[in-house]
C-alpha cells in the first residue's frame, strides 16, 4: 500500500509505502514511489517529501537512490 497527497504547502507528501514480508524485494516498493513522483508531477509539483523509519535501510536506500536528501524534500521536476 501507499499513499500520496497534494499538501496546501505546494509540495506533495509520499507515505505509508509497504508490502507485507513476502511480497519485499520485487522491486514493487519503487514502482509505487515512481508512481509517486509522476502523480506529483501531473498536478504541478515541484517537491516531493517523503520519510521512513531510521532502521528501514531499504527504504532509506530507495529514497537516495530516487534524489531524496534527508531535510530537504526531493526534486519531481528533473
Amino acid at each position: 500500500m501507499a499513499t500520496t497527497s497534494l499538501q496546501p504547502e505546494g509540495h506533495a507528501l509520499s507515505e505509508m509505502t509497504g508490502l507485507l514480508v513476502g511480497h519485499r524485494g520485487r522491486g514493487i516498493s519503487l514502482a509505487m514511489k515512481l508512481l509517486a513522483i509522476g502523480f506529483a508531477r501531473s498536478h504541478g509539483m515541484h517537491w516531493l517529501r517523503t520519510f521512513h523509519h531510521p532502521d528501514n535501510a531499504a527504504a532509506i536506500g530507495m529514497n537516495r537512490r530516487l534524489g531524496f536528501v534527508n531535510g530537504e524534500p526531493g526534486i519531481v521536476t528533473t
